[in-house]
């Protein structure tokens, strides 16, 4: 008989703490993960910058990471394009270039644009996989904006379904973004808001 004050302290102690573990309006990284999921399921896969096929550069371009030879090599290791040299001559305004054209892969996994704006070229983009979360790190504290509790998360995402051309090492190196997803090194921000009771991404 004796024990039962004990009792009764050690359940109201657990009731306690499952309601603080349940309150979806804490600013925790149970809650934050949830929003973080909800905005990462409505995302559009991850993609390479959008471009137009077939594509030309300079050979002497190699080593120049602000120009698009040493990518448009990296599509050829990854199968996706296949290059020949022409010029110089009139037709290339007296200079050699590589011309880089979709393989019949390619064409398949290009991803094409509603809008096609260069006639007898392809415009569009590489696409390889969606985001998944893998951890929120940190954010910060929570403030009030136009009367609404806002806070911005920072997470740690990897890559799923990672094709196999997006393995490529030189288009990692062309493409540092793709670099960072592909090896599990991204990393991102999340504006939420505290909405109807539980954090949310913000709009």
């Amino acid at each position: 008989m004796q024990m039962r004050p004990l009792f009764r302290l050690l359940a109201l102690a657990v009731i306690a703490t499952t309601t603080g573990c349940s309150d979806k309006s804490a600013p925790n990284a149970d809650n934050f993960a949830a929003a973080v999921n909800q905005k990462l399921a409505s995302s559009q896969p991850r993609c390479l910058p959008t471009g137009v096929w077939p594509a030309t550069s300079d050979p002497t371009d190699h080593g120049n990471p602000y120009a698009f030879y040493d990518a448009g090599m990296g599509f050829v290791q990854a199968g996706l394009a296949t290059v020949k040299e022409e010029g110089p001559s009139s037709s290339t305004s007296f200079r050699k270039q590589a011309i880089f054209t979709l393989t019949d892969e390619g064409k398949k996994l290009l991803v094409p644009n509603e809008r096609q704006p260069f006639p007898g070229k392809l415009y569009g983009a590489f696409c390889y996989g969606k985001a998944k979360l893998t951890k929120v790190l940190n954010w910060d504290e929570p403030m009030k904006l136009g009367g609404t509790m806002v806070t911005t998360v920072t997470y740690s995402y990897e890559i799923t379904d990672i094709p196999k051309w997006a393995e490529n090492k030189q288009l990692q190196t062309s493409f540092p973004v793709l670099g960072t997803d592909v090896t599990g090194r991204g990393k991102a921000n999340l504006g939420v808001s505290l909405t109807d009771g539980h954090w949310q991404p913000a709009t």
